[in-house]
């Protein structure tokens, strides 16, 4: 389906349709320090115009809830956190259960990989509660303190029985229960009987998204791409854009559109 007919169609069906995108590279510039992201300038007034219209908008992030609800607050989203372990809804943090039970094995893997790291230099351990995030966008060269510390946080994973998913300068140690970005949209699909949505992503963990639109009537996939966003995420988008900017504009459009239909 060409892409201004797909936006078009969802428009249309915005009441049975649902947005589903990332925070980081999509909502908000990537930057060295995920501390300081926040979404571009007219992300949030967007967000609310396109949560009064669509069945569900929802931010679906590897960031935890808690984290992602100190960054933005439009109203009416829904806040899906550790790629889909966590859920915000109604003010309360909804824990996929099979993820919570491997709570203690993040934190044993976080202790260990912590004195390993601080010989990786540039290396940024974030925990976050049922996950842990080691980035390397702060080293002097990524690449290089990526190949040092690749094999320890691997093999500190598998001491524990955790996954270990690479993402744009970081890998991500997860439980291999609770799902993926994938599983999260799919159950959200399931719950309003959706027949129409939108996904956007800007790494790999978002492909898992783009699958779970596959069955839908209308589906649309964005690619939000820079030099580091893998290329199978660009071949298998509808639309690809160059910037969280960019994004911005094909969601005031959809707005727009909708706010006509």
């Amino acid at each position: 389906m060409a892409i201004d007919p797909a936006l078009s169609a969802l428009a249309r069906a915005a009441g049975e349709s649902g947005i589903f995108c990332d925070f980081d590279g999509c909502l908000a510039p990537i930057v060295s320090d995920p501390d300081d992201a926040r979404p571009v300038d007219g992300a949030e007034a967007v967000l609310d115009q396109l949560a009064s219209r669509f069945r569900i908008v929802a931010i679906v992030s590897g960031r935890s809830v808690a984290d992602l609800a100190g960054r933005i607050s439009a109203r009416g989203v829904r806040l899906v956190g550790l790629h889909g372990m966590e859920q915000l809804r109604d003010g309360e943090v909804h824990v996929h259960a099979k993820a919570e039970a491997a709570r203690a094995a993040i934190e044993r893997a976080g202790a260990s990989m912590e004195p390993i790291l601080r010989d990786v230099p540039g290396a940024q351990l974030e925990r976050k509660g049922l996950a842990l995030a080691v980035h390397f966008r702060r080293a002097a060269d990524p690449d290089a303190a990526e190949a040092i510390a690749g094999p320890l946080v691997r093999d500190a994973a598998a001491a524990e029985g955790l996954d270990v998913v690479p993402g744009r300068r970081i890998l991500e140690v997860r439980p291999k229960a609770g799902g993926d970005k994938g599983d999260a949209v799919l159950r959200m699909i399931e719950e309003e009987s959706l027949r129409g949505a939108l996904v956007a992503g800007d790494d790999v963990g978002d492909l898992p998204a783009f699958d779970a639109i596959a069955g839908l009537e209308i589906a649309v996939r964005v690619a939000v791409s820079s030099p580091e966003s893998p290329e199978e995420l660009s071949t298998r988008a509808d639309v690809v854009v160059g910037s969280p900017e960019a994004f911005l504009t094909l969601l005031e459009r959809l707005a727009r559109d909708a706010a006509t239909a």
